[in-house]
């Protein structure tokens, strides 16, 4: 059973994610973004957000968000590095933004998983 609650919490922590990983690229790094690049990094963290509120792994809360958040990290490291703008940053960032949307909507929310 889908908890709606759970995704548009989701959702939105990874939308803000994704505004803080724009954030560190332009302000705290000093990259010049291109729009494009800038939606895209922002979608990508929105659209992890929302795997991480519609996923039903039946594993540990912290390495549920760590493992999505890894997976989306590898796809954004593999674009990022095509297009110069650095290859680690998004590998390391990914499990931190995936463990903060998943320690937000479990802990802080109350939005567990229906399915544990």
């Amino acid at each position: 059973m889908l908890n709606e609650r759970r995704v548009m919490i989701t959702t939105l922590l990874g939308t803000g994610c994704g505004l803080a990983s724009w954030a560190i690229c332009s302000r705290g790094m000093g990259l010049d973004l291109l729009l494009s690049q800038s939606m895209l990094l922002v979608l990508i963290n929105t659209l992890m957000g929302f795997t991480v509120g519609i996923s039903s792994l039946r594993i540990h809360w912290m390495a549920h968000g760590a493992l999505i958040g890894l997976l989306f990290g590898a796809v954004l490291a593999v674009f990022t590095q095509s297009h110069g703008l650095g290859f680690w940053w998004p590998v390391v960032l990914g499990p931190v933004f995936g463990f903060v949307v998943e320690l937000g909507a479990t802990v802080f929310f109350h939005a567990d998983i229906d399915a544990w």
